[in-house]
């Protein structure tokens, strides 16, 4: 799983995350738990606010947000587990990640397996992967530099537009008002439209899910998100297909007082991947140690100089 660019909007984040949770995995289907399970839904409290502009609000907020992102880097913890026919876990991988920025593109890197130092034979792997990533950059032309990031803004622009067909895709009911980690926030169901005509590639997907948002009531940021596919989903010809039922539970926190940025995944999921037989998963990812990166005009031997605070 990869998350080496924040250009998602918190509901794209989440359903990249429900994709690529399933790549190279075999296994037997289980059904998730499904949204609107007893205690799940928000008191009841009345408000004059239309829940289709704050959710507007929050996509506008969002977009500002992710102009931050790109400059953050952290690490990332994931632990998934393959479930039999019963749901009990048959195996289990853990992989943690140190996500920094070099020549202006996120790189990942390997820091444990099984929260264990990796071996001597990953290790190289992950020496020679810098290796040829850093060779790949460091006689880079500014004319090339400027055209390769010119190219990842207008990436970030398509998936920023993918972020703003929400705002049509679903009808917004407000549930209530809540709190959470002591943040006053909106509770609000979305549901599909069924008038949705999407403008954007792969806008369609959106009609396949319904969910719940609870968005902050005071600089509109998603708080936590939970998504589920009320439709089979399938992407690529044959090459995913993912069943009714699989959940996605998204979190964000907020950092440094100036951005929101992701704390927590989990996804519950069947699906099944190319020919291969039915699988289930159970995957749970966490973020941590953010930090704001900043770099100079400088070069060292074979990478930036950088500079975090």
């Amino acid at each position: 799983m990869s998350l080496c660019s924040y250009s998602y909007s918190a509901f794209l984040l989440a359903l990249f995350l429900l994709v690529s949770g399933f790549k190279d995995l075999t296994g037997t289907a289980q059904a998730a738990s499904p949204i609107g399970a007893p205690g799940a839904a928000a008191a009841s409290v009345s408000t004059n606010f239309d829940p289709q502009e704050i959710v507007r609000r929050s996509i506008e907020a969002d977009q500002r947000n992710l102009k931050l992102a790109k400059d953050y880097t952290y690490q990332e913890r994931t632990v998934e587990k393959r479930l039999d026919k019963s749901g009990q876990p048959k195996k289990q991988e853990t992989e943690t990640y140190d996500i920094s920025i070099l020549y202006g593109e996120h790189y990942r890197r390997l820091l444990q397996k099984d929260d264990q130092p990796l071996k001597e034979n990953d290790r190289k792997k992950e020496e020679e992967k810098l290796n040829k990533f850093l060779a790949k950059y460091k006689d880079e032309s500014p004319k090339d530099r400027e055209k390769r990031l010119a190219e990842s803004e207008k990436k970030r622009e398509q998936q920023r537009a993918f972020a703003r067909e929400i705002i049509d895709a679903y009808y917004f009911r407000l549930l209530g008002e809540e709190k959470i980690d002591g943040r006053e926030v909106y509770a609000i169901e979305a549901t599909p439209r069924s008038d949705f005509h999407p403008r954007q590639p792969h806008a369609e997907l959106l009609s396949k899910f319904r969910g719940k948002l609870w968005i902050d009531k005071k600089e509109y940021q998603w708080v936590k998100m939970q998504a589920e596919t009320i439709d089979t989903v399938s992407f690529g010809l044959f090459l995913l297909r993912l069943h009714k039922g699989s959940i996605v539970n998204f979190e964000q926190t907020r950092v440094n007082e100036e951005i929101w940025l992701p704390r927590h995944v989990s996804v519950s999921a069947s699906a099944r991947v190319a020919l291969m037989m039915n699988m289930a998963i159970e995957q749970e990812t966490t973020f941590s140690n953010y930090r704001k990166f900043v770099t100079d005009s400088r070069l060292l031997p074979g990478m930036e100089e950088a500079h975090q605070k």
